[in-house]
């Protein structure tokens, strides 16, 4: 009895969203290592598309400009880490939600990511040769105050954070803390120990801020 033949089903064909959405992450991916590793003033739009394997022309077409090619980066890395941060926060209050932000924005610094050496570049590059994106770089820093002190002020309303404490001041000092910990251990590699200096801020933190 002859074998029943087997239709193929037909290959994927990849609708036009497909393509785009497959074309930026090339390009915002090229963009994230030539800025870790060039620099703002390095990272053109030409060396972009070369990289990533398409035209200047096609770069230009899709942002315009390189600030807004590195905007669109910067916020493309924010997004990923928010996903990550909230399905970690979900059900975290007063410290436990503080010790999880810790957590995510301090954990593998000893090696940091492409992403993450990109987005450090960008910010200090924003308060030097490219202040057109600090505004970028600023809007987001409002936004995570504004968050940090939401979490202060809920676990103050539940009892697990003092109450005379300033949730915008403790937000405003605890961004500073986390980035300063984050740059040097960039700056500084070697001598980097993220896994004590998580330990010694969280600490610090039920000192200042546990009931």
């Amino acid at each position: 009895m002859p074998a029943e033949k087997t239709v193929d089903s037909p290959p994927h064909r990849r609708t036009q969203a497909e393509r785009v959405a497959e074309s930026d992450t090339r390009m915002l991916q090229a963009a994230m290592g030539l800025v870790a590793t060039r620099g703002y003033a390095q990272t053109t739009l030409e060396a972009i598309g070369t990289e990533s394997g398409y035209s200047r022309g096609l770069v230009s077409h899709r942002w315009g400009t390189k600030d807004k090619l590195l905007e669109a980066l910067v916020d493309r890395v924010l997004e990923d880490f928010r996903v990550g941060l909230l399905e970690r926060l979900r059900g975290l209050t007063g410290l436990d939600a503080l010790f999880c932000e810790i957590d995510c924005y301090l954990e593998g610094m000893d090696d940091p990511p492409l992403s993450s050496r990109a987005f450090f570049v960008l910010m200090l590059e924003s308060i030097g040769p490219a202040p057109q994106i600090r505004e970028h770089f600023a809007r987001f820093s409002k936004k995570w105050q504004a968050s940090l002190a939401r979490t202060i002020a809920k676990g103050q309303q539940l009892g697990s954070i003092r109450a005379d404490v300033k949730p915008a001041d403790e937000a405003r000092l605890l961004i500073a803390t986390l980035r300063g910990l984050r740059t040097q251990s960039m700056l500084d590699p070697a001598s980097s120990d993220i896994a004590r200096d998580i330990a010694a801020l969280k600490a610090t933190l039920t000192q200042r801020l546990a009931p």
